[in-house]
């Protein structure tokens, strides 16, 4: 009888880390992943981007950048790498529901969150983002 217990509690413990581990590292979108939101534009404040030459940009909520910023950054998808992250893009630090929230952006296409490495995985709408990105430097 005690070997079936231990059974049935190894089965279930592998069961919840094989659980956590496939929730953990599957595809997200990155607005509802970080931010539990859907809508990222009704909460968030202002948007500051710096690049790698401390250049610092700020995107105001009533500015016109600010929608197609908001729409291109909530298309991109995400999904957890054990990649190593290098700084060779810009930072973006949202104002949202009163928290600031930093977020450290590469040209290759990964990114930093919370000290977790993330990789973006729709190409065509991370290259999308980093043009609106790119216009307002």
């Amino acid at each position: 009888m005690k070997k079936k217990i231990n059974f049935i509690m190894a089965f279930f413990l592998i069961a919840m880390v094989s659980l956590y581990f496939f929730n953990e590292y599957k595809t997200k979108n990155l607005v509802q992943d970080f931010f539990d939101t859907d809508s990222l534009a009704e909460e968030t404040h202002d948007i500051s981007i710096i690049d790698t030459e401390r250049n610092v940009k700020t995107i105001k909520k009533d500015s016109t950048v600010f929608t197609n910023f908001i729409n291109s950054l909530e298309q991109l998808e995400i999904k957890r790498t054990s990649s190593n992250f290098t700084y060779t893009g810009f930072s973006l630090i949202i104002y949202h529901n009163n928290n600031l929230h930093v977020i450290y952006l590469s040209e290759n296409g990964l990114l930093t969150f919370n000290h977790k490495n993330y990789e973006i995985q729709n190409k065509q709408a991370f290259d999308k983002f980093f043009e609106i990105v790119k216009s307002t430097q």
